[in-house]
């Protein structure tokens, strides 16, 4: 097998794990501008694809019956509901939510004052239907805060930021309104750009596309078991295209899955690494954090939980290598110190590449 074959069939694999991840799930898609439904419609066939179950909310807006109209002749089915009050909008007989014709709704505003009618109206419809995911499509990537994009956040984040006086590029009552429906009523609210491939860039990859906003969820640190083997080997796969890791296969991770530590948020994991036993030392290795997830300290929770377990093994020390500059960083902030590869044991050396340009990080315990 080539390697742009498996990385084509990898990809296709990151695919189907999230379409399977959310089916029969309930999104809500809001648009802020009703015109950008043709550019977006590629992105919803994809969720109707997946059997995502999905209800599109809108202004009033005239030319979403033309767009409608084309690609109902194009054989993708929509039931359009026009000047509905939001209170209307509940999942029944009579308004179903599935997936064979997306319901497109037409909401009536008058009982909602401005500013931020829309938001207010979709999170009460949201909260009616039982949603998973609100999704607001507009101008914006998503939050930034000064020069920063913020691609997750979570209430007690941002009432430090607004404590602060951090300026956003969005309204503080707005950014209140996400928070409080997370917290409130539980739904995940996700704000990102209404340009064409957001959508399934968000919902379909890794990487995610826009600002999610989450209510505070459990952390928590466990060692792996057999059911995180996909969730693991989508985490890793992006980092050994890149070239951050070692290459490994599926039956690598089946085989060592119970030495990787795994960091959980809500239970999805969204950061692992590996302890390496090798004697009289570990190794910390293999360490990957969804970019939506990073910088908030999860991969050094990660690396203290290994030493402390590598301590209670009566290891004499701890190791890691990395050719991340980040990562050198990383372990020296963690107290490890730098030394030559040839010092590290004899068995990890037997099986190391000396070419790869990576720095060794030891810290004795």
């Amino acid at each position: 097998m080539t390697n742009k074959l498996e990385s084509q069939m990898l990809d296709a694999l990151e695919l189907f794990y999230y379409a399977n991840k959310f089916r029969s799930h309930l999104f809500v898609i809001v648009l802020d501008d009703s015109s950008t439904l043709d550019e977006l419609m590629l992105d919803i066939r994809m969720l109707n694809a997946a059997h995502i179950r999905t209800l599109i909310l809108h202004h009033p807006c005239a030319q979403v019956t033309k767009t409608l109209d084309l690609w109902r002749q194009r054989g993708f089915p929509f039931h359009h509901y026009s000047n509905l009050q939001p209170q209307q909008v509940r999942e029944g007989e009579h308004f179903p939510v599935g997936v064979e014709a997306i319901p497109i709704c037409e909401l009536n505003l008058d009982g909602y004052p401005n500013p931020h009618a829309l938001v207010k109206a979709a999170l009460q419809v949201a909260e009616n239907v039982g949603a998973d995911k609100v999704f607001f499509l507009g101008k914006e990537k998503g939050l930034v805060m000064g020069e920063k994009f913020v691609s997750h956040l979570h209430p007690q984040e941002l009432q430090k930021y607004l404590d602060a006086d951090n300026q956003f590029n969005i309204e503080n009552e707005k950014l209140n309104l996400f928070m409080q429906a997370s917290t409130r009523i539980g739904v995940e609210v996700v704000l990102l750009n209404s340009a064409s491939g957001s959508l399934f860039e968000e919902i379909f990859t890794h990487r995610g596309s826009g600002s999610l906003f989450t209510s505070d969820y459990p952390n928590v640190i466990r060692q792996g078991r057999s059911g995180d083997l996909m969730d693991l080997l989508m985490l890793v796969k992006h980092e050994i295209a890149d070239g951050s890791i070692l290459p490994i296969n599926e039956d690598f991770l089946a085989d060592n899955v119970g030495h990787y530590f795994v960091f959980t948020v809500n239970d999805t994991i969204v950061a692992a690494s590996t302890l390496v036993d090798y004697g009289v030392a570990a190794e910390l290795a293999k360490f990957c954090t969804l970019p939506r997830y990073q910088g908030k300290g999860r991969a050094m929770q990660l690396a203290l939980s290994m030493i402390e377990t590598a301590a209670k093994q009566k290891k004499e020390y701890v190791f890691a290598l990395s050719i991340n500059k980040k990562m050198w960083t990383f372990f020296e902030n963690l107290g490890f110190s730098e030394v030559d590869r040839k010092e590290l044991p004899q068995q990890w050396q037997q099986q190391y590449d000396f070419s790869r340009p990576s720095r060794a990080f030891r810290l004795l315990l």
